[in-house]
């Protein structure tokens, strides 16, 4: 009996150990290498408004001297599938804010020569603008290194990878009345007339596609976790994230199409000049924003995911 367990403890004994020597080789493989399957996730970062309101420049836009006096943020959740170490699809959902104002122009507007510079222009306009988003989207990510998940540069920790894709946002978009810093929704106010008929543009809708393009670098922290750190701009097909986009209307349409309540306050709203830089109303036909450019957002992001399981498949090494 004592040779029979002694026997048999030593069989299991030695298969224990192979067993985590085999275990040990392949977690040391997963580490740097993703197998294929599911990952969860968490995002959340810096947003930001590109649009008429606001710095002409990237640049100036984060450089300017108010750009930190009042910031937005967007975050969320997503589920990621790698079909291949180099390739993952991930699916999203983020909800958040953006914001913009003309006063981030001041510091350009100072030391311009004249008052037809772009920042001068912007800044005497002194329109601002915020609008709460949600959205969904679907990325495809490419992670070049890891094209050949047996080469050296593919089983490094810190990889930096691009991703593109397809997706859908809603927002409600705000604005301050005059110089109150009283925030008010601006959609039904139709600040430029939208939707009055045909001299004047159509109605915009607050659901619309984008185009979420990326670019970042994250870090492998054990066999299940990730951390990241991306940019992600969102081309758009609207014009209206910030409200802003043709001409000024004659202040005596909005009497015409709105209640007297909201005929009063959209006058504040869409020509806010006036209260700033004691000047005289913008003409009708003035323009207020250039149509011709949608307007886009983004986020500075960092990201945080957790591979589901073991994850130990890896459908590219089959009949190897």
């Amino acid at each position: 009996m004592q040779t029979w367990f002694t026997r048999n403890l030593l069989v299991l004994c030695f298969g224990m150990a192979v067993s985590s020597t085999a275990v040990a080789q392949m977690d040391a493989y997963r580490v740097y290498v993703e197998p294929d399957g599911w990952s969860i996730g968490t995002n959340f970062g810096l947003s930001d408004l590109w649009g008429d309101v606001g710095t002409k420049s990237f640049v100036s836009h984060y450089t300017n001297s108010g750009y930190f006096d009042r910031v937005a943020f967007m975050g969320g959740m997503f589920g990621r599938y790698t079909v291949h170490p180099c390739f993952g699809i991930r699916f999203a959902a983020n909800i958040g804010s953006v914001f913009a104002t003309d006063k981030w122009n001041k510091d350009l507007a100072e030391v311009a020569t004249t008052q037809g510079d772009d920042p001068v222009q912007r800044y005497l306009r002194s329109q601002d603008a915020k609008a709460y988003m949600a959205e969904g989207t679907v990325l495809f990510e490419f992670t070049p290194r890891r094209r050949n998940p047996d080469g050296k540069k593919a089983k490094k920790p810190g990889q930096p990878f691009i991703g593109a894709g397809l997706g859908f946002f809603h927002f409600t978009p705000y604005s301050t009345v005059g110089s109150s810093g009283k925030w008010v929704e601006t959609y039904n106010l139709n600040l430029e007339g939208q939707g009055w008929g045909e001299d004047y543009p159509k109605q915009y809708s607050r659901w619309q596609p984008c185009i979420p393009l990326v670019i970042g670098y994250r870090w492998d922290i054990g066999q299940h976790l990730n951390l990241g750190i991306e940019y992600m701009y969102r081309m758009t097909f609207t014009d209206y994230l910030d409200g802003v986009s043709g001409k000024y209307v004659d202040p005596k349409a909005f009497k015409l199409h709105l209640s007297e309540q909201e005929a009063f306050i959209a006058q504040q709203v869409a020509d806010k000049q006036p209260y700033f830089n004691n000047d005289l109303p913008n003409a009708p036909g003035n323009l207020r924003g250039n149509k011709d450019n949608n307007d886009g957002y983004s986020t500075l992001s960092i990201t945080l995911y957790y591979k589901v399981l073991t994850r130990n498949r890896t459908w590219w090494r089959y009949g190897k």
